[in-house]
């Protein structure tokens, strides 16, 4: 397994796939995924992050030998993931997307959060940590507010995730939702010096300093 996806997943074909076709899908995917179709820094880092990632997994799915060993070790995981406690597999999975996201690889981090969330839907620091991913997105970020919201509601006590979401909001001008989710939380952490800050300056109009995802700016 890789962080939560297998080779098959990672190369996007079926675990039945023939050798032609992962070569064909494999040429494909580096024709439009290259890093050097890219200009913007951070989109260039994904696109090297998942060119590494296929590479691997085309390296070894392309060799038959190969692909024997490793779909046997893949039969042997999911053995030993259906006798692993869930909660166990939860916190593997969110520890191993956290990881990927340091790496410079978000796709692969939302792969282990959402997977960790097929487990247990209700876990807080999944849907916190998928939210907060797809909060970079402009296109995810109606379903990273619902994610994040939803974390904050099954533990209110975890400051972290208030303070992340409402730097967040403050970025991005949202004074207002951010003064309402600070007060809120506030009456739990009454204390919290980094609540009160940022509620002043929810309340002052000042900008935030720039939310972080996984303790990385």
């Amino acid at each position: 397994m890789n962080s939560g996806r297998t080779f098959y997943e990672v190369l996007g074909v079926a675990p039945q796939a023939s050798q032609a076709e992962i070569v064909r899908v494999f040429r494909e995917v580096v024709r439009e995924r290259h890093p050097d179709r890219f200009v913007e820094p951070e989109k260039k880092r994904e696109a090297e992050a998942f060119l590494k990632e296929v590479t691997e997994a085309f390296n070894t799915l392309c060799r038959p030998h190969l692909r024997a060993k490793y779909d046997e070790s893949i039969r042997e995981s999911e053995t030993k993931a259906v006798m692993k406690p869930a909660a166990e597999q939860v916190r593997e999975l969110v520890q191993a997307g956290k990881v990927r996201y340091r790496q410079g690889d978000p796709s692969g981090a939302l792969a282990c959060f959402d997977h960790a969330l097929r487990i247990d839907a209700e876990n807080a620091e999944a849907l916190f940590n998928a939210g907060m991913v797809r909060l970079k997105n402009p296109r995810w970020r109606a379903q990273g507010s619902v994610q994040v919201e939803a974390a904050i509601e099954r533990d209110p006590f975890a400051v972290a995730y208030v303070t992340a979401y409402a730097q967040f909001l403050l970025e991005n001008g949202q004074n207002l939702r951010a003064q309402r989710l600070l007060e809120t939380a506030l009456e739990t952490n009454r204390d919290d010096e980094k609540l009160l800050l940022l509620l002043e300056k929810a309340r002052g109009g000042k900008p935030g300093a720039g939310f972080s995802l996984f303790g990385k700016k």
